[in-house]
């Protein structure tokens, strides 16, 4: 019998599909891993600010998996991205698996505030955690500079946006799905409704006969809750990096174009508009500082970081006000 075989089944698997994230993939991870995520997979396309190299030594150091996505015409990058990764690892078997994007961190509210505290939340019978987002505006930042995403954007936008009603989810038993969305699984192979907890910790029952995306892709604006966890969403950081986030392109579609734009400027001024602050992920300031010390003293590590910024500074610069 493999090692694959014996190994245990980990608890909580975080994925994530990146392209031209280099500058801010060590906070990410970092975080995540403060979290108690026990894996972390990330796949990569494309990248042209050294996104995939930055990754692949953090796997070699063993902090995550890196999966190269080399697409085909017509992929969709995210989910190619994440077969590749279902194909190569066992995430079927993880008690619970979340997708977050590179721009999303996760935010637990209850207990220890990690995310094993969220999942004792749900009952044997619950199938599926559905979170809010929390979306933060670029103030007071103009421009992008190294350094951390948490603590230099604290400006949220109202609790009741659109924005927010987007959800992000973490399910259990993942085998039990044909497929990943960025949001949420896809294809239940049961016929049963499943069992929903939400972040103001009510709960409910899909409906079998509606599709998923229907359901789990966003919520009720006027039920946005984050009373037991959040998703952060830095959605626009600073115009520079806003704009080349539309050069670009998105993830979750074969080929950006003027149909399937979503990133506008006036995406980026309805959601720039500060109604609060929320400085509550600060909790794991200095767990994450910490983490990320300690990835830097591994030289290759070390050496994509800076060789990243340089690059992603290149590729900004046109853009810069």
């Amino acid at each position: 019998m493999s090692d694959a075989e014996t190994a245990p089944k980990p608890g909580h698997v975080l994925i994530s599909s990146m392209k031209d994230e280099g500058p801010f993939i060590l906070e990410w991870v970092a975080h995540h891993l403060v979290l108690g995520f026990d894996k972390i997979i990330v796949a990569s396309n494309d990248c042209r600010d050294g996104t995939d190299r930055l990754l692949a030594a953090m796997d070699a150091a063993g902090y995550i998996s890196h999966v190269p996505n080399k697409l085909k015409p017509g992929e969709i990058p995210q989910h190619a991205g994440y077969e590749k990764i279902r194909r190569q690892h066992r995430i079927d078997d993880a008690n619970w698996l979340m997708m977050l994007d590179a721009d999303e961190f996760l935010n637990v509210h209850i207990g220890g505030h990690r995310v094993a505290d969220l999942t004792a939340r749900a009952e044997s019978d619950v199938d599926v955690i559905a979170l809010n987002g929390m979306f933060f505006t670029s103030q007071p930042e103009l421009n992008w500079k190294p350094g951390r995403v948490c603590p230099l954007f604290q400006k949220r936008i109202a609790i009741r946006h659109k924005a927010n009603a987007a959800l992000k989810t973490l399910t259990r038993a993942p085998a039990r799905f044909r497929g990943i969305h960025n949001h949420h699984m896809v294809g239940f192979k049961g016929t049963d409704p499943l069992n929903v907890l939400w972040a103001d910790g009510t709960r409910s029952q899909t409906k079998p006969d509606v599709p998923l995306w229907r359901q789990l892709r966003n919520g009720d604006i006027q039920t946005v809750s984050h009373r037991l966890a959040q998703y952060n969403h830095y959605g626009l950081k600073t115009w520079d990096s806003f704009r080349l986030r539309q050069d670009r392109g998105r993830g979750a579609v074969p080929e950006t174009n003027a149909e399937t734009a979503r990133h506008t400027d006036d995406y980026y001024t309805e959601r720039n508009i500060a109604a609060g602050n929320d400085s509550s992920v600060l909790r794991y300031d200095a767990q994450v500082t910490a983490l990320m010390t300690d990835m830097l003293e591994d030289k290759k590590i070390k050496r994509r970081q800076r060789i990243s910024e340089e690059l992603y500074a290149d590729l900004v610069a046109p853009y810069r006000r």
